[in-house]
């Protein structure tokens, strides 16, 4: 799985503002442009402007698809070109978007201080987890992980994140079962770990 803060993904989305530097894009970056300017006009609105905002990615899949930049673009191209302007796009409007209201940040308070009591008490037992998969090693790479999302402002690199952690905790999942010669884990041993991931790992977030 690749991580947002790999040297491909770095690779990928200054490839895609490379491109669209180039003069032939030019139409391409007035439509980028000109809708950050129109969204800037109105009352941040999380419906209306998720909305929006999604109306206009499927609008540019559409110009970027049919340009003549990316006219022999493999799949793969196509793809990096719309998880870069999804990136370009979201840092841009990162403040706006993001517990921008005073209910939202009121809310993620809240629940962060509820998470901030959990972690005073709450040890593996309490979520039943069994003793053959308290892996502190692992648990703190799946930890570090999930505590990367508030590096990065896209929502496609905050999922890699999140991603990334669950891999981990599957690695481990896997490789307790091989070595102990037990029945593969399913769903009622990778959410309790996964909950406990997540209150260990809010602690820094």
């Amino acid at each position: 799985m690749e991580s947002p803060t790999s040297a491909a993904s770095r690779v990928d989305f200054y490839g895609f503002l490379d491109r669209m530097r180039r003069p032939e894009a030019a139409d391409l970056f007035r439509s980028i442009k000109s809708f950050l300017a129109s969204l800037s006009l109105d009352e941040p609105s999380a419906e209306a402007d998720g909305a929006r905002v999604q109306a206009f990615f499927a609008e540019m899949e559409a110009a970027i698809r049919g340009h003549p930049l990316w006219a022999d673009a493999t799949h793969q191209e196509i793809d990096h070109a719309l998880e870069g302007l999804e990136k370009y796009i979201m840092t841009k409007l990162f403040d706006r978007t993001f517990a921008a209201s005073p209910e939202d940040a009121a809310a993620d308070a809240e629940v962060s201080d509820k998470i901030g009591l959990l972690q005073r008490f709450v040890r593996p037992h309490h979520l039943d987890i069994p003793k053959v998969l308290n892996n502190e090693a692992s648990w703190l790479i799946a930890v570090k992980e999930l505590q990367k999302i508030n590096s990065f402002k896209s929502p496609w690199e905050k999922l890699l994140c999140m991603m990334s952690c669950c891999q981990v905790i599957n690695n481990l999942l896997l490789n307790v079962s091989m070595t102990n010669d037990r029945t593969p884990s399913g769903a009622d041993e990778f959410l309790p770990i996964l909950i406990y991931i997540t209150i260990k790992a809010s602690f820094l977030l």
